[in-house]
């Protein structure tokens, strides 16, 4: 797969695009180029971070017509046969109970919160991406039927753990913080720890299925 265009974010790093949409296979050849080169690292390497559709590889003492040459030998290097594999699929425990935006979002898209939870818990995601905040995973994409467009005013504080959806994609909080996404439940599993290794709890190329717990179900987890 070719780069559709190469540039420097600042003097040590540099962005390798491959398209502008969200593409599960384009995503899956993303994580794959930053496996092979953490697994070959030239020297200067830091780190690579990916996103949907792009990769940026940050670097330090080595030239910057090096690190594309380098990285664009490995990228076409890639085939079928060393592409990244689904993983197993992580169970995320969810107490839609505790969904503040639950029925809002059931008045807008005229279903049954049941519906919204069942849609919700009956789908596989894929881990696209970790940002906006550290340890939030942007996952998609959703069933058709869940598909909402961002609030309008965003919340202010928005709870650790909160599952939340928007747009074609659902993501879970994991500090409080403001955002813009509905809330639909709230999960006890810890999404970033800054003393555990790796510190997010979900990676991406993760694949992800929610289970519903109880109110009850969700304090023993704590």
């Amino acid at each position: 797969m070719e780069c559709t265009r190469i540039y420097s974010i600042h003097d040590q790093a540099i962005t390798f695009e491959f398209a502008e949409i969200i593409s599960e296979e384009i995503n899956i050849h993303v994580i794959s180029l930053k496996n092979v080169i953490e697994k070959n690292p030239f020297n200067g390497f830091l780190e690579c971070v990916p996103a949907y559709s792009s990769l940026t590889v940050y670097f330090n003492n080595t030239d910057r017509d090096e690190v594309i040459e380098m990285v664009s030998n490995i990228n076409a290097t890639l085939t079928s046969q060393n592409l990244q594999p689904k993983n197993k699929i992580i169970s995320i425990p969810v107490c839609y109970e505790m969904g503040e935006d639950l029925a809002s979002v059931a008045a807008q898209l005229n279903v049954d919160q049941e519906d919204i939870i069942n849609a919700h818990c009956h789908h596989t995601y894929r881990v696209y991406m970790i940002g906006f905040t550290p340890g939030f995973p942007y996952m998609g994409s959703l069933p058709t039927v869940l598909e909402i467009e961002r609030k309008k005013s965003p919340s202010l504080n928005i709870q650790p753990g909160s599952v939340a959806i928007a747009g074609k994609q659902t993501g879970i909080y994991p500090t409080n913080s403001p955002g813009g996404w509905h809330v639909i439940g709230r999960t006890p599993i810890n999404m970033f720890d800054k003393k555990r290794t790796p510190a997010c709890y979900l990676q991406a190329g993760d694949m992800v299925q929610f289970k519903p717990i109880t109110n009850k179900e969700f304090e023993q987890f704590l």
